[in-house]
């Protein structure tokens, strides 16, 4: 048998009075919210422990095809007795080393996790923030160890190891990180596309002797210094604006 809303009404003792004023009911929400946020702050973990999180979560494939990289030049180097085509080739490995990065840093945008990411309590330039860090930590250990064998060994002075590797690495680096963070391009295929082309000219400058000999030593430092300054621009940009490359507008 059916019963009207009435007799409902009538049978659970419910009737139209208002049994709670508005504005106690927000001032119960109010009191919840701040209790919730009170218990949940007391549970947070610290910066060092996120950072550490974020570290588990990539991949460590990366990390060791980048210490076999500069392993492998480094035993180039030693084999070929540093001779000055090599050394000028090493801008395609410094290359490769940086390019290295982009399946880990980028591999939430490809799984589609951005909007998720971006409800959760840390914040998407936080998440990047932490990824870039602990792969700048531990690519600074790789370079530190591979730059002093090198510079140890004699195989290259040190104002060629910053023409020759680091500046190649760090434009490679700016690439990624301005293709990426433009959301007109803004793919993965698109930055090892145009690290390939940067890689294709850098090799047709160094191994051009009258280009090579017309550039001098203080344009190369001022390049270097640039494309630090460009890449700390390139990285910034990333982190400003993560939150607007959802899914939802890719």
């Amino acid at each position: 048998m059916k019963l009207s809303d009435n007799q409902l009404k009538k049978y659970l003792g419910v009737d139209h009075k208002i049994l709670y004023s508005e504005k106690k009911l927000q001032e119960t929400i109010q009191k919840s919210k701040t209790a919730f946020a009170k218990s949940e702050a007391q549970t947070l973990i610290s910066y060092a422990e996120f950072l550490y999180q974020q570290g588990r979560y990539i991949h460590k494939r990366w990390w060791a095809l980048q210490a076999a990289t500069l392993f492998l030049l480094w035993l180039i180097l030693h084999l070929t007795k540093s001779a000055g085509s090599v050394q000028r080739g090493m801008g395609v490995a410094a290359a490769l080393f940086a390019i290295l990065l982009l399946p880990e840093l980028w591999k939430n945008r490809n799984a589609g996790a951005l909007e998720i990411e971006s409800v959760s309590y840390y914040s998407l330039r936080q998440i990047y923030s932490a990824r870039i860090l602990a792969f700048a930590m531990v690519d600074f250990l790789l370079l530190s160890v591979f730059t002093l064998s090198v510079l140890l060994t004699g195989k290259l002075p040190a104002e060629e190891m910053m023409i020759q590797f680091f500046l190649p690495y760090i434009m490679t680096c700016c690439i990624c990180f301005r293709v990426l963070a433009d959301r007109r391009i803004g793919s993965e295929a698109a930055a090892l596309f145009f690290c390939a082309v940067f890689c294709f000219l850098w090799v047709k400058i160094v191994l051009n002797e009258k280009v090579y000999g017309a550039v001098s030593r203080p344009v190369w430092f001022g390049m270097t210094i640039i494309s630090v300054c460009y890449l700390v621009y390139c990285v910034h940009r990333v982190q400003s604006d993560c939150t607007g490359e959802w899914e939802g507008n890719t």
